[in-house]
């Protein structure tokens, strides 16, 4: 299977319990170098999306996945590492994230919650109110 494919097929069981939004694996194909990817042998066991806003040099987290029979096992602050060193060689000041779930995981991470205005905005245009998710940021070092 291709990475977009096995991308989709991770993301799919957190689609379905509304916790990631849904994407294409045509989508997902178009934006397959934000991905960063944790493998273990050819298996993906982790993966997030880290696209450029194009805007305060900032970057945007989505579809942060770990599989469901690999949770707990520190996979996600394997994956948060190379999402910051990523941001790094992107020269990002800070990256974001928005979530309705894992708020803890955010806080515990080193994220601040912020408010809407906060996001570029061209990204506030985009926020989906009924959505009504959190929004976490993150300073690069």
């Amino acid at each position: 299977m291709d990475k977009a494919g096995q991308i989709l097929s991770l993301i799919t069981p957190f689609v379905e319990q509304g916790k990631i939004l849904p994407r294409s694996k045509a989508q997902i194909n178009e934006s397959i170098e934000d991905f960063v990817l944790l493998f273990d042998n050819d298996k993906l066991l982790a993966c997030a999306g880290l696209k450029d806003c194009k805007e305060g040099s900032m970057g945007e987290i989505y579809s942060l996945a770990v599989s469901m029979d690999k949770q707990n096992q520190g996979l996600s602050t394997q994956l948060l590492e190379k999402i910051m060193l990523k941001a790094k060689a992107a020269n990002f000041s800070k990256i974001f994230s928005l979530t309705k779930y894992g708020t803890e995981w955010f806080v515990k991470n080193g994220f601040t919650q912020m408010k809407i205005a906060d996001l570029p905005a061209n990204r506030q245009a985009l926020f989906n109110h009924d959505r009504n998710s959190s929004i976490f940021f993150k300073n690069v070092n």
